[in-house]
């Protein structure tokens, strides 16, 4: 049961990582580029960070929603780890791109509370298919 469970959640992780990242590839432009100089970087982000909140809840529920019911603690810990993962690696990608092709620097720097707004999403992100349950 585990290792067909767990490569299921897999699969659910990988998605429920892409629909994350995507959300926030398409977020991220907004906050910088029209929120960001109207209202501030701090209220922006706080803004984009209530409305990514909200789509995390939508991808999570929608990925459990299409695996088979009652699933196991371990399938939706690997949608967990494996979505947090692609997230991560995603940024981590996307900075180096943004790096080498100098966008990076035409960017305007984010403060500490700025940046720090996204961890809660991180672990937000981790938690709710622990959380929610079909």
């Amino acid at each position: 049961m585990g290792g067909g469970e767990t490569r299921r959640g897999a699969r659910a992780g990988l998605r429920y990582g892409f629909l994350a990242f995507l959300a926030g590839a398409v977020l991220g432009p907004v906050r910088e580029l029209l929120l960001a100089p109207a209202m501030g970087g701090l209220p922006a982000a706080l803004l984009e960070a209530a409305i990514m909140a909200a789509l995390l809840f939508l991808a999570a529920r929608g990925v459990l929603d299409r695996m088979p019911p009652r699933q196991g603690w371990r399938a939706r810990a690997a949608v967990a780890g494996v979505g947090l993962a692609v997230v991560l690696l995603s940024e981590v990608a996307l900075d180096v791109a943004l790096e080498a092709s100098g966008i990076a620097e035409a960017r305007a720097p984010r403060s500490v509370a700025e940046q720090a707004v996204g961890l809660p999403l991180l672990l937000w992100l981790a938690a709710l298919p622990l959380l929610l349950r079909r």
